[in-house]
């Protein structure tokens, strides 16, 4: 019988070495972003008394550059060109800033994604001590790095070959040119059409752009879900391009 384990449990246990948890692939992956959020989370609690009074001062000024609070992780006010979306709740992008992002991937991902036939890409990049992780499924078929902090040995996929390596750069470089900061692309996998996921540092929600062909010319500008996580919000950005922000697990 499984049970959920509270933040100061898993802060105790990856303290300690992390007893009990996977050593390699994709469940330890797993298990450290959630260590990772409840380091996080503890830490803001601990911090929170002595960084308030910074944080009122930071809220005064213009910020355009990423500011390092003590005790936190790296913060983008809002007017940074990477804030995180701060509109609404669940928080969003400004409309001019969605509509900007939804004519970029057009332009220049979602076409490369097409023509690849691609179903899966995810580029985690390196940290924490452990390696940059890909995984890619298109059309010659699907692809991992095959170390031992990115698969298990019984996961499918094959590792890299020339042609695919190449096909991952390909669609990294069309990301690049975008100046979306997406690291992951799934066709169907979160719904229908196609997502593109936003790389970010929040332990709260999650953000992806979708791509759904035949959206109706009437659809509502929003539509919000519960979840047992909480609400799903989506908006319909223009055409067949919808934003989701919803909760992180």
């Amino acid at each position: 019988m499984s049970h959920q384990l509270r933040d100061d449990d898993v802060v105790a246990r990856l303290q300690a070495g992390a007893p009990g948890y996977p050593a390699a692939g994709p469940d330890a992956e797993r298990t450290l972003a959630t260590a990772r959020r409840a380091l996080r989370r503890r830490r803001v609690r601990q911090a929170f008394g002595s960084v308030a009074a910074v944080a009122a001062m930071v809220v005064g000024l213009t910020a355009i550059d990423p500011i390092e609070l003590p005790g936190l992780d790296t913060t983008v006010m809002p007017g940074g060109s990477d804030s995180l979306p701060d509109q609404g709740d669940p928080p969003v992008y400004p409309r001019e800033r969605m509509l900007q992002d939804i004519a970029d991937l057009e332009a220049e991902v979602r076409p490369v994604a097409e023509d690849l036939a691609l179903t899966m890409y995810i580029d985690e990049k390196s940290g924490w001590g452990r390696p940059a992780c890909r995984v890619f499924t298109w059309s010659r078929g699907a692809f991992r790095d095959r170390h031992s902090e990115c698969a298990n040995p019984d996961d499918p996929e094959l590792p890299f070959d020339t042609a695919s390596a190449a096909a991952f750069t390909q669609v990294s470089g069309a990301i690049e040119r975008s100046g979306v900061d997406v690291y992951r692309i799934e066709n169907g996998g979160w719904g229908p059409g196609m997502s593109f996921h936003l790389r970010d540092s929040s332990w709260h929600w999650n953000w992806y752009y979708s791509y759904i062909p035949g959206t109706a010319a009437d659809a509502p500008p929003e539509e919000r879900t519960q979840t047992a996580l909480g609400v799903r919000r989506q908006v319909h950005v223009s055409g067949n391009w919808w934003f989701t922000v919803e909760p992180d697990d």
